[in-house]
């Protein structure tokens, strides 16, 4: 829904464009739905915000959670994951010219090239970091892959069957574990650091300063 988000307001932003300038042979934008990558690509979504009680009670159980700090550079060394920050909004808003709109309409012509074209590939992942204005809150940077050579697993979430990948990373990248707000922050602090030590990962682990607990 979120990458169909950003195709809308692409498509919309070609419609104003050519209702503008009185077009009378329109693009067929029914070829942006067909010829992206709508559904072969797969996200994971990180925060910029470290301490954020608006994404503790969000996205972990009352019992309490931990947020993983990384370090971007050399979390996914492979490649294999393309990692950059959302943007909230429509940047696609007035940004559409003759010359855009006419270079749109001639790679849309050759279909068969589409998917080796270097823009085109760059414009699909743009699309998959665009978010409404209704999450900036969330400062969020998403990783895009198109999980070539994975094998594809599925599970259930909200009645929703999701596939999912498992993706490797480099361990060493993690350079913080915040332990969430909880009435057991203590003792998951010292399992916390028993368990970095079995596998030779050194970061800083701490608590944090919200005082939110749920009971």
């Amino acid at each position: 829904m979120e990458y169909q988000y950003g195709l809308n307001l692409f498509t919309q932003a070609l419609k104003e464009f050519e209702d503008k300038n009185g077009f009378v042979e329109k693009f067929d934008t029914s070829l942006v739905n067909r010829f992206t990558f709508l559904n072969k690509l797969y996200t994971i979504s990180f925060c910029e915000n470290r301490d954020d009680l608006n994404l503790w009670r969000g996205y972990c159980p009352k019992e309490g959670g931990i947020a993983i700090g990384f370090d971007k550079s050399t979390l996914f060394p492979d490649k294999d994951v393309i990692v950059n920050k959302c943007q909230y909004g429509n940047p696609y808003k007035g940004i559409i010219g003759d010359s855009n709109y006419q270079r749109i309409k001639s790679k849309f012509k050759n279909i068969e090239g589409l998917y080796k074209d270097r823009e085109h590939i760059q414009f699909t992942y743009d699309l998959a970091h665009i978010k409404s204005e209704g999450f900036i809150g969330e400062n969020e940077w998403r990783g895009v892959s198109f999980g070539t050579n994975q094998k594809i697993d599925y599970y259930v979430k909200n009645s929703m069957i999701v596939p999912f990948y498992d993706q490797s990373f480099n361990k060493k990248s993690i350079k913080q574990i915040l332990i969430g707000p909880t009435v057991h922050q203590d003792k998951i602090k010292e399992a916390l650091e028993i368990m970095t030590k079995q596998h030779n990962i050194t970061c800083e682990i701490s608590k944090s300063a919200i005082s939110f607990v749920q009971y």
